[in-house]
């Protein structure tokens, strides 16, 4: 026989961590706060850079700038370079939504769309600078940014392996393009994927520096001039023999 409890039922009290799931609800606030001091200091970063000059800015004045210590910045950023290959990539990536995204998606269904039909082959050149120009009107939206990240002397490719930066979405769309290329025999005889691809993206960067630093006012036609020199070279006919 069992006898009630001599005292009364109470709520049951959830504490967090303590619920059903691994970590409750603490871990999405937890990563919510680390995700907003983690843009505050690369906002903080990149007025002090744009002010300042990136080489003359301390860890200690962007941690003390953005209101943090120094260990709680090594918490985010390992060195200051991470900050760099962060605004990099800030600029280039289009995970969300938006009309540039439903650009480069219709690029690519195009050229699925010319795969399809028999007795017609995609052209390469064109899908490479479409996929360029869509990553170029990207970075003009955002032109303050835009100008301080290509008018930095150090080569974004040295800043994209820093980890643990994601690869922005847009190279690796032109990386993946090029790798079908490759696999389906539309490079030159003797070109490695990854040569072509280390072209194509410094053709793009070099365009984008070039604009950057006032050598070119245009930055569509400059990206325009280097692909056509990165895909079809700098002689006027081809070499015989």
């Amino acid at each position: 026989m069992s006898y009630p409890s001599p005292l009364p039922d109470r709520p049951e009290i959830r504490r967090p961590g303590l619920s059903g799931r691994a970590g409750g609800g603490a871990r999405p606030r937890g990563r919510d706060r680390a995700r907003r001091t983690r843009d505050a200091v690369v906002e903080t970063a990149l007025r002090l850079f744009s002010e300042r000059g990136h080489l003359a800015v301390r860890v200690e004045d962007i941690a003390r700038e953005a209101g943090i210590s120094r260990a709680t910045f090594y918490k985010h950023f390992s060195e200051r370079e991470e900050i760099l290959a962060a605004l990099l990539t800030r600029l280039l990536d289009d995970e969300t939504e938006g009309p540039n995204c439903q650009v480069q998606i219709q690029v690519d269904g195009e050229a699925d769309r010319a795969e399809d039909r028999p007795g017609t082959t995609t052209d390469l050149p064109a899908r490479v600078r479409a996929l360029a120009r869509t990553v170029a009107d990207r970075t003009l939206e955002r032109e303050e940014l835009a100008r301080f990240v290509y008018a930095l002397p150090v080569r974004h490719e040295a800043l994209l392996s820093v980890e643990p930066i994601r690869r922005p979405r847009a190279c690796r769309q032109l990386d993946r393009l090029l790798a079908e290329a490759g696999a389906a025999g539309e490079l030159r005889a003797g070109v490695l994927v990854d040569a072509a691809r280390a072209h194509v993206h410094a053709a793009i960067e070099t365009a984008m520096r070039a604009w950057a630093t006032g050598q070119a006012p245009d930055a569509l036609a400059e990206v325009d001039r280097q692909l056509d020199l990165a895909l079809y070279g700098v002689l006027g006919t081809p070499r015989s023999g």
